[in-house]
């Protein structure tokens, strides 16, 4: 957890941490201590897209406030900074985050067996004989359309592809 205090020292007035460290997958957890009257603080970051989603908040401090930074679960290795900001902007403190590589896990007692694929079905020309003859009606059509111009011809061809590929969903499905 990291502190970060705000009017011990005057008004307006910051104290953060030069730098601290996050581990992918967890939240980077910001202690906010007031120690006078609320105040208004903004916590902005123009650098770290891509180790969280998190860019810009407005709080209201009263008292203690807790602010969770997550950090993404794919984060690589790095560091980004994260601006705290008081007095309308009169004062600033800066602390750096180090996203650390994760630690790689300890191996278990036993390892647990992969579960195998499941067979690839064999491709079967027999079932797709029906999917096909509408794929070349589509064509015939298609082609009888591209000459003639008959609307109707463009119709039917778009139906006869639209049909087969309803057909190879559901035989998909099945």
């Amino acid at each position: 957890m990291t502190e970060i205090h705000l009017n011990r020292r005057g008004i307006n007035s910051i104290e953060v941490p030069d730098e601290v460290e996050a581990m992918p997958g967890s939240d980077l957890v910001l202690h906010i201590v007031n120690h006078a009257s609320p105040l208004h603080i903004t916590l902005a970051s123009t650098n770290s897209s891509t180790f969280t989603g998190f860019f810009h908040e407005n709080l209201y401090v009263n008292g203690n406030e807790e602010f969770r930074i997550p950090i993404r679960e794919n984060a690589y290795p790095g560091i980004f900074n994260v601006e705290v900001i008081a007095g309308y902007g009169t004062k600033r403190a800066e602390l750096r985050v180090v996203v650390r590589e994760r630690a790689a896990p300890e191996p278990g007692p036993a390892e647990v067996p992969a579960i195998p694929a499941a067979p690839a079905v064999p491709f079967r020309w027999g079932s797709s004989v029906p999917i096909l003859a509408l794929v070349a009606a589509a064509l015939v059509l298609y082609g009888l359309w591209f000459t003639l111009r008959v609307d109707l011809l463009n119709a039917a061809a778009f139906a006869a592809l639209l049909l087969g590929v309803i057909l190879t969903w559901l035989r998909q499905r099945s």
